[in-house]
């Protein structure tokens, strides 16, 4: 028995060796996926636009321990020059040199202001000391002292003659000259009022972190300010201390209390600066979207529930004015409003409806530099396209119009009348440049646009703020990313960043390729999809199918893009494993358009989940799949969907094993913002929520089907909460699961080895039930072993 058991172990042994590598070549294991640079490309160190030129500045790490340079860089000529040497940022208040984390100049360039020392608030380093750094005197000076607490989004004024910032949510300003501060809202505190920057969800899915903004002529600052006093409280517990250690804050969930939100002005004219004090010349604007006292239904049903964007507008008859966003609760209404500073009255000048919901994104809404006029992007017309108007609202014509998708818009060149944008014109798969002629007045059609990137892939395009040049950083499925500097019209002028060892040592290994297809969806319609086979591939024989799923509202992981880690791994089990996977873009997902994205809209998670078993039922037809070995595995969103199309329907015959990552479990477990876009509050829909939970299918789990879910403790966006609630339904089933959970670990569950701990764990589940390896019986394994 022992040498039988010897001989077994030996066979296992020789078949985990990784086949098909290059006896010189680097080693492709899941240690070098995850747990090292060997397949990590090199990337272009960034930076900011210049006014004029292609030119950007950048930080730069100096040979000085904690010491870093600011540079310029001329990206055509290749010349680099010092703009600050890093080892004279001495500060005196910390007696040591400060390292550059970020910066911003002065408009008149003279100095600059220096952030430093920060610290994380949610996901970003937000918070943080900021100084003065004049260029000619070479001094550096703190706006604040440090005792006094964080800084957080300090900006000059225009003539940079004061700094404001926000400190312990109020907002403060500073006058450079005298070094006095003056305090210009006095009631911020934790748990009640926020003044310049926001709660954890309006961070989450608005995307805004910096809550404030200078008036074009300095003499106003406009802000947000929010009152969480009615949302609840969420705990985190770290039980990896002698006692737990409990950290809490503000999570509104589907169906609960938001914060209440508006927007302030203050008129610094009405402001002492010249004294220590506190400023009380603020006045608000009637958004109607600041009702404390409403009760929870009340607030459900608030029409007027959301600002999910602020700014200032060029002068609009002599006057600047602050536009916002409103939407309403289920954010299918969204009003750009201009507020009066002087009266605080507000007018609409633009609504947008849908009959479903309505995306709020940065690029949304841009002045021109005219001043005249602005351009709004909308999916009215069923696809997201750039209009024009002028500044009071009436529309002057479509910018781009077709069955396709802008994902980004870059910006007007206004003295060749021509637009800049990114798009899906070509196919959702890939991302390029166009430009387009733009008719400054009436018009009602639009140009041909202009294709400007050439290279199949995917172009992620940084435009300088002249559009004179762009960066360009591109990759595919079978190309790294790299960086390159070209004239606005595409001409390419110099590689800033290539990949050239990386790609090298990539064609070594002879790697399965990734390839496009398409798999019917529930409803039939064609559904974009990858397959990696492994390299030796026999159509004559049948193998494992894992299913590598996201499926979440406007994403795609079917695109022609490099992938990363996860795409690596997808190969390693193709090639280790001999496991053929796959991926699916359910209807639901981005790139094709509003009504294939709307498809989900109020029963998020069913046609999603009933496409990836139809997709996974059209595999198993295919005389290559074993039909009894599909499996599908996903993150977050996707870790939603591997329990849902696990357990609902005809999943449990369908898919033998599933992993999930940090899954939700229950839409009413998620926060108001994100969920209740996609499937109105709770008290409205009720059966949505009930049919769209993997909780609610949790007896379904068939016994020969095999489940591991992962969560970490520490995660702050999809709560641990899911995991233990789905767990408790799962055991009162009596269904037999594996769980792993990670201490002290946010969503991403990284840091250290973890992500070689958690990917080795996931590859062992795959490859114990899914592997054609996993088949073999004993008998045939000392048969092997013998020979």
């Amino acid at each position: 028995m022992v040498r039988r058991l010897v001989s077994v172990l030996a066979v296992l042994l020789v078949l985990s060796v990784t086949p098909g590598l290059a006896q010189d070549g680097p080693e492709f294991t899941l240690e070098s996926i995850h747990a090292s640079d060997t397949f990590r490309p090199e990337t272009f160190q960034g930076g900011k636009w210049a006014e004029e030129g292609p030119i950007i500045t950048y930080i730069e790490s100096a040979d000085t321990a904690d010491a870093t340079h600011l540079m310029r860089y001329n990206l055509r000529t290749d010349e680099r020059t010092r703009v600050i040497d890093g080892t004279n940022l001495y500060a005196e208040d910390v007696d040591r040199i400060v390292p550059i984390q970020d910066y911003s100049f002065s408009e008149d360039g003279d100095e600059v202001l220096i952030y430093t020392d920060s610290k994380e608030v949610w996901r970003t380093n937000t918070k943080g000391f900021y100084y003065v750094y004049d260029l000619e005197a070479q001094t550096l000076t703190p706006i604040a002292d440090r005792d006094d607490g964080y800084q957080m989004f300090a900006k000059f004024n225009p003539a940079a003659t004061k700094v404001a910032f926000v400190r312990q949510r109020d907002l403060y300003v500073v006058d450079l000259e005298t070094g006095i501060e003056t305090a210009l809202t006095t009631d911020g505190s934790q748990g009640e009022i926020i003044n310049g920057t926001f709660d954890w969800v309006y961070e989450e899915e608005f995307g805004i972190q910096d809550g404030w903004r200078w008036g074009p002529d300095g003499e106003r600052i406009a802000f947000f300010k929010l009152d969480e006093s009615e949302t609840r409280s969420f705990p985190l517990m770290n039980n990896t201390t002698l006692y737990p250690e409990i950290t809490r804050f503000r999570y509104p969930k589907a169906g609960e209390m938001n914060s209440e939100i508006k927007i302030g002005v203050v008129d610094l004219a009405a402001v002492d600066t010249s004294k220590r004090g506190q400023s009380q010349a603020i006045s608000y604007f009637d958004t109607k979207t600041w009702d404390p006292g409403l009760t929870k239904a009340e607030e459900a049903s608030d029409p007027h529930e959301y600002i999910a964007r602020m700014g200032w507008t060029p002068e609009i008859d002599g006057e600047h004015r602050v536009w916002m966003f409103r939407l309403n609760r289920t954010q299918d209404t969204l009003d750009l409003l201009y507020g009066h500073p002087g009266t605080g009255e507000t007018e609409r000048v633009l609504r947008e409806t849908q009959d479903t919901y309505i995306d709020v994104t940065d690029d949304k809404l841009s002045f021109l530099d005219g001043g005249e006029r602005f351009v709004f992007l909308s999916e009215r017309t069923g696809y997201n396209h750039a209009h024009l108007y002028r500044n009071d609202g009436s529309y002057l014509g479509p910018i781009t119009a077709g069955n396709w998708e802008v994902t980004q818009f870059h910006g007007i060149d206004e003295e060749d009348a021509t637009a800049y944008f990114t798009a899906t014109r070509d196919t959702s798969l890939e991302r390029h440049l166009y430009r387009t002629a733009v008719t400054m007045e009436q018009h009602e059609t639009a140009a041909s646009p202009e294709k400007v990137t050439s290279r199949a892939g995917s172009h992620a395009v940084n435009l300088s703020k002249d559009r004179a040049y762009y960066i360009d950083q591109h990759s595919s499925v079978s190309a790294p990313p790299t960086w390159t500097l070209h004239e606005s019209d595409g001409t390419q002028l110099t590689t800033l960043q290539a990949n050239d060892t990386l790609a090298a040592r990539l064609d070594s290994l002879a790697l399965p390729e990734k390839r496009f297809t398409t798999l019917p969806a529930a409803d039939g319609t064609p559904l974009n999809a990858y397959v990696i086979k492994p390299t030796d591939f026999d159509p004559g024989t049948q193998y494992p199918v894992l299913m590598y799923v996201y499926g979440g509202p406007g994403a795609q992981t079917v695109t022609n893009a490099w992938g990363g880690s996860r795409q690596l791994w997808h190969k390693y089990l193709a090639e280790t494993h001999d496991i053929v996977v796959v991926s699916v873009d359910n209807r639901g997902t981005g790139g094709r358009g509003k009504a294939f994205q709307d498809v989900p809209y109020q029963q998020l998670g069913q046609p999603e989940a009933a496409d990836q078993v139809h997709a996974a039922q059209a595999l198993a037809d295919s005389a290559w799949v074993n039909e009894d070995r599909i499996g599908i595995w996903g993150w977050s969103y996707g870790g939603y969907m591997t329990l849902l199309s696990m357990l609902k329907g005809e999943g449990p015959s369908t898919f033998d094993t599933g992993v999930s990552v940090a899954p939700v479990t229950s839409w009413r477990l998620y926060d108001t913002i994100y969920t209740e876009r996609y499937m109105a509050p709770p008290q409205r829909n009720a059966d949505g929520y009930e049919n769209g939970a993997p909780m609610t299918y949790a007896d379904r789990l068939r016994d020969n089907q095999n489940l591991l879910m992962v969560h970490g403790d520490d995660d702050d966006n999809v709560h641990f909460q899911n995991s233990v609630q789905m767990v408790n339904q799962l055991q009162s089933a009596n269904k037999q699961f594996r769980f792993m959970m990670y201490p002290t670990h946010e969503h991403g569950i990284a840091g250290g080895k973890t992500r070689l701990h958690l990917f080795t764990m996931i590859t062992d589940m795959v490859a114990d039930h899914l592997a054609r390896t996993s088949e073999m019986g004993t008998a045939q394994m000392e048969s092997e072993a013998e020979k």
